[in-house]
């Protein structure tokens, strides 16, 4: 058998997505604290391609950072009353779809491959992507 031998790094590489805006739906949802004891959504989300391919990434969430992307989340799922009145329930977040924008976090100390995580939620929808039904409906997406 021939073929192209690839490092670790090429091997990890090759499995990130380009950065840019994907379909989501939120798989699990937990609410919990970071290291300080602030409150922070723990979420585990899965992010489609048009093709109808898939990754799952996990976000953290929280109010006391980046708090622009708490609103955003909440307002990309319908939830943006809740998110008015200064609480959002983990439970109500399961489920939920909407779109990301997708980048690739390097880790400093060069410890750990390079990984796909969620840089923000969206409000609209991309011109770019299928609308969220057309990608969560399309018969390659295995549920």
């Amino acid at each position: 058998m021939k073929f192209k031998p690839k490092s670790e790094k090429e091997l990890a590489e090759a499995n990130l997505w380009p950065k840019g805006d994907y379909a989501f739906e939120i798989l699990e949802a937990e609410e919990t604290q970071d290291r300080n004891g602030n409150d922070m959504l723990k979420l585990k989300v899965k992010v489609f391609k048009d093709s109808g391919a898939s990754q799952n990434i996990f976000d953290y969430v929280s109010g006391e950072w980046m708090e622009f992307k708490l609103r955003h989340l909440a307002e990309a799922c319908g939830l943006l009353t809740d998110y008015e009145n200064g609480e959002l329930n983990d439970y109500e977040l399961v489920g939920k779809t909407g779109f990301c924008k997708v980048g690739i976090s390097k880790d400093k100390n060069g410890e750990y491959p390079d990984r796909n995580g969620i840089n923000d939620y969206l409000v609209d929808k991309p011109a770019s992507q299928k609308d969220i039904k057309e990608v969560l409906n399309d018969d390659s997406v295995p549920f």
